[in-house]
């Protein structure tokens, strides 16, 4: 929204724009020498679902990295013990893909996000890097503790995804690919039913690892995703004040933690 002379509010649109700087690298290197050479704020362009909407929130790039021509981002492959997603994949696509069968449960998840013109234009990268509570991957790749590559001014990066919200937001950074560990054979199951008020993923791993056997993760519309490893036969708490305006504290406590009970009758099931 843009203030007015009369103190009324304008919705804003990409319309009004004003110029920008555009670039279109071939390779993350010349990515990385854009984000160093870019005005302030740099932002990135893939799916254009995301930034459209930030554009209407106020929005004004001072340059613009337009990622079509980058090889290899929209590759998924299961090798190494690892199931490997570009950051340009989109939902579609993902869903589509047989690798996605190495992570039982998974394509079931991720195909119930989004509208249909959603999932055929939206991003791995873009739904990750927005960091709007409200999106869903990041509750399912939290649960698969999958790791995310990046390419910053500063060299590469291999983060957990759950540590994506804690980049600060004024350093741009260009997501390269996530990729999620198979060690324990993981196997996920995704509560929606109660969405936008709550939602929660449960990933279960045979032992033997280094990784969690039990993950959840569990969110809401307003909330940054609470990630939780539990030992064997523990019960999913939350923190004291895990609320927002819609879900009360003490009625996400409960509904999760039944919510946890059913995930792990189905996941046993299975």
């Amino acid at each position: 929204m843009e203030a007015r002379p009369d103190a009324s509010l304008l919705a804003t649109t990409q319309a009004g724009l004003e110029p920008f700087d555009l670039y279109r690298p071939e390779t993350v290197e010349d990515a990385v020498k854009a984000m160093a050479a870019g005005r302030p704020p740099v932002c990135f362009y893939a799916g254009g679902t995301d930034i459209f909407a930030a554009f209407r929130e106020g929005l004004r790039p001072g340059s613009l990295i337009w990622l079509d021509r980058l090889p290899g981002r929209g590759e998924i492959a299961v090798e190494h013990g690892r199931l490997t997603l570009g950051a340009g994949v989109t939902h579609m696509q993902a869903v589509a893909h047989p690798a996605l069968d190495a992570v039982p449960g998974l394509a079931d998840a991720w195909r119930r996000i989004a509208t249909v013109r959603i999932r055929r234009h939206a991003t791995l990268g873009g739904n990750l890097m927005a960091r709007r509570p409200r999106y869903e991957l990041s509750i399912l790749l939290s649960a698969l503790s999958a790791r995310a590559t990046l390419a910053t001014a500063s060299g590469r990066r291999d983060v957990p995804v759950e540590s994506l919200w804690d980049l600060p937001r004024d350093e741009p950074a260009l997501l390269l690919s996530v990729s999620v560990p198979l060690d324990g054979a993981p196997r996920l199951d995704y509560a929606r039913d109660l969405r936008p008020t709550m939602t929660q993923a449960l990933c279960l791993r045979d032992p033997g690892h280094d990784l969690p056997a039990c993950r959840a993760v569990v969110a809401t519309e307003y909330l940054q995703p609470f990630v939780a490893d539990l030992a064997e036969g523990a019960r999913l708490g939350l923190p004291d004040g895990f609320g927002d305006a819609i879900a009360d504290p003490h009625w996400l406590a409960r509904v999760s933690a039944t919510q946890f009970t059913r995930q792990m009758e189905r996941l046993a099931a299975r």
